[in-house]
């Protein structure tokens, strides 16, 4: 999956003037929607949800050309709207062993 914005278009009736573009690689299947300038990550996350999770469900990549921030906010918020939490593993930290001489 790809995804990308393009702003800068003039206003539409509902005053936005961009465009979110999501592609399915596999497919080329391209899923579009107005958005406004000020779009946040929540509201392109429930754009993904509502335009290409119930057709495709969730793809095992996004590509994105953005900020590699943007989209670690982008997952978070996917968890979030999806209601699935995200837990981290603890990390083990392996020490050598020691053999005393008695």
């Amino acid at each position: 999956m790809s995804m990308d914005f393009v702003f800068g278009l003039p206003k539409d009736s509902e005053g936005n003037t961009g465009i979110v573009v999501f592609v399915d690689r596999l497919s080329k299947m391209a899923h579009l929607a107005a958005v406004p300038d000020s779009i946040d990550v929540e509201g392109t996350a429930k754009l993904f949800i509502d335009r290409v999770f119930r057709q495709h469900g969730l793809p095992v990549a996004i590509i994105s050309d953005r900020d590699p921030r943007f989209t670690g906010k982008f997952w978070k918020s996917i968890f979030k709207v999806l209601g699935t939490r995200l837990e981290m593993s603890r990390r083990i930290i392996r020490r050598p062993t020691v053999k005393l001489s008695v």
